[in-house]
């Protein structure tokens, strides 16, 4: 139910009309002169100027972005009524009859209940479609260069009006409670001497210097100094010039400064996934010296050039090996990771040819003492060439550098750990890798690629082959998608129709959203108690947030040919039925059109 708000002032309300109306006069006006600019032919100096114009009123919305930012976080904007908001949607879009007088702002209704959004930036997300990171951005950005900093002694909470009406700029010795955390970036957002972007990157840095500030005596001088040399680099100097002078002044306080504390320590450590760059998963780790210390044995165990004991390749290393017995698979001992002693005779590499005497009888040429023989795998098959039998070293030798034994190592460990009786089934996925496939390719008819839980491509010759060994879990489709042999029915859902809801869904299922199925729950599309079976065709992938607001009648779903679409969502006229193409890319490159409504 919604909740009319209690109705503004009359002089508030015009005000903010008056303001509201020269905002959509000015869009209007700045889409009149992109049009005026389009059919001119501009030289040079006119090319210049309005680059700088365009800029100057880039640096002006910006900041006042950031300013309006605040205030809907601290109004509360994720819980405007869905019909309001996509209203006011509409007025934005086309903001002529604000600019004429013909229309006014409408009356601010909020949800009662649930609230259609998470926060601030889920409803910057859904409304002005920007990313993750610009709404992050931009309420980053509010919080360092408009809200109040934070004040050790309890004050009273000004309202956001009084912020953004409060001079922040005087030039006396008393702090002003109203001036945000970095005063001077801020001012130079305010003013447009410099780009906005780069000031609330920057404060965000020099926030994160803060602890190292924080026990020197002259820790509010040396901020000051600080905040002045970047603004000026910023005002003066290219974003990179700027970035460098914040690293310097990061190097110089990691030297001067008070250490971090264990607590900060362990408040930045993790391990953070980068990204998919040229056919690589790139992760970023962040250890204390303990761990670092335990990933450095484990890493010496496995890489000791004087150790027999080589880690099991990966799945990766393996695919790209050319040392094969023929059938596509890596020979026993490549697998077992373990030198072959062959007789016992064969004990180190022979020395170099430029080290041994003209006519020097072979039994008498010297090798390596290493205690355990030849540190390398000897793979099966290999092409022997010395007269006792004995492989040559070149066919010895493991081809892995340091950083991929290592990394096949943790692999190794990992997948033992995960193959172990003990770890609970998150969201109902199980440990081992699952795979969608269409039921041809696994049976060698075509060569289709499969697609891994987590969105990724995987050759239906891999699959294959790592469905012999076991390790991983085809999950059969047929033509249309709907899984043929995995789960049965049953009161609550089975860790198999769990397994097979997961692998069919990947992620949660409302459009997106980008949970993948391993945090989510499994959801009735058709309740229980209204007679809705508990099966895979009556399942769903659905995080949380949206389980509960799909409870709460904001989002209503519908099985189509066995799989879960949206089929409406509060506020949001009702349209084709969606599926959250996120995490189905192959359907985006295929040409997918949605189903029509049946009913």
């Amino acid at each position: 139910m919604d909740t009319p708000s209690i109705t503004a002032s009359p002089t508030r309300q015009a005000a903010t009309d008056t303001a509201v109306r020269h905002l959509a006069t000015a869009v209007l006006q700045l889409r009149a002169a992109g049009a005026d600019l389009e059919s001119l032919d501009l030289d040079a100096a006119s090319s210049a100027l309005v680059l700088g114009l365009l800029e100057q009123g880039n640096r002006a919305i910006a900041y006042r972005q950031l300013q309006t930012v605040f205030v809907a976080d601290a109004n509360q904007i994720h819980r405007l009524d869905p019909q309001s908001a996509t209203d006011i949607d509409a007025l934005a879009a086309a903001p002529q009859a604000l600019a004429e007088g013909t229309a006014r702002v409408p009356v601010e209704r909020m949800c009662s209940g649930m609230s259609p959004h998470r926060n601030t930036a889920s409803w910057m997300q859904a409304h002005l479609h920007i990313s993750a990171t610009e709404a992050r951005r931009r309420l980053n950005g509010s919080r360092l260069l408009v809200a109040p900093a934070p004040t050790p002694t309890p004050t009273p909470t000004p309202t956001p009006t009084q912020i953004l009406a409060a001079d922040t700029t005087a030039g006396t010795d008393t702090p002003d409670p109203m001036a945000p955390l970095f005063p001077v970036l801020a001012k130079a957002a305010a003013d447009g001497t410099a780009d906005v972007g780069t000031l609330a990157s920057l404060a965000g840095g020099l926030e994160a210097m803060g602890p190292r500030l924080a026990d020197r005596p002259d820790a509010s001088k040396l901020s000051a100094v600080i905040e002045e040399d970047l603004a000026h680099e910023a005002q003066t100097r290219e974003p990179k010039d700027s970035r460098k002078a914040l690293t310097d002044w990061g190097t110089f306080l990691a030297e001067n400064g008070a250490p971090l504390t264990d607590e900060q320590i362990i408040a930045k450590r993790g391990m953070f996934f980068r990204g998919h760059r040229d056919g690589f998963d790139e992760y970023l780790m962040r250890c204390d010296p303990i761990d670092s210390e335990t990933l450095q044995a484990f890493g010496e165990a496995w890489t000791n050039p004087r150790s027999t004991k080589l880690p099991p390749t990966s799945a990766s290393t393996t695919s790209s090996r050319s040392n094969s017995n023929g059938n596509g698979t890596t020979g026993e001992a490549g697998q077992a990771g373990q030198a072959e002693d062959a007789g016992g005779s064969f004990v180190g590499a022979p020395a170099p040819e430029w080290a041994v005497a003209p006519g020097t009888d072979p039994a008498d040429v010297p090798r390596s003492e290493w205690v355990g023989g030849v540190p390398a795998t000897t793979v099966k098959g290999a092409t022997t060439n010395n007269a006792d039998g004995t492989p040559i070293w070149s066919d010895t030798r493991d081809p892995r550098t340091g950083p991929q034994l290592l990394l096949d190592g943790v692999i190794a460990a990992i997948k033992g750990a995960l193959n172990g009786t003990g770890i609970p089934e998150s969201g109902g996925m199980r440990v081992r890798i699952g795979v969608l496939i269409d039921y041809r390719a696994l049976l060698g008819q075509c060569e289709d690629a499969g697609i891994t839980d987590h969105g990724l491509s995987i050759s239906a010759a891999n699959i294959r082959r790592l469905a012999c060994n076991g390790d991983l879990l085809p999950v059969v489709l047929g033509g249309a998608g709907e899984i043929l042999d995995l789960g049965r029915e049953a009161r609550s859902f089975s860790p198999a129709q769990r397994k097979a809801i997961a692998i069919r869904d990947r992620g949660c299922v409302v459009p997106g959203c980008r949970r993948p199925a391993s945090t989510n729950e499994a959801h009735h599309v058709k309740p229980w108690l209204e007679g809705g079976l508990t099966s895979v065709n009556n399942g769903s992938s659905c995080c949380a947030h949206h389980h509960a607001m799909v409870h709460a009648g904001l989002i209503t779903l519908k099985m189509i040919n066995g799989v879960p679409f949206v089929i409406g969502q509060a506020g949001q006229p009702r349209g084709d039925p969606e599926r959250n193409l996120y995490w189905h890319p192959e359907l985006r490159t295929s040409g997918y059109t949605p189903p029509l409504f049946t009913d």
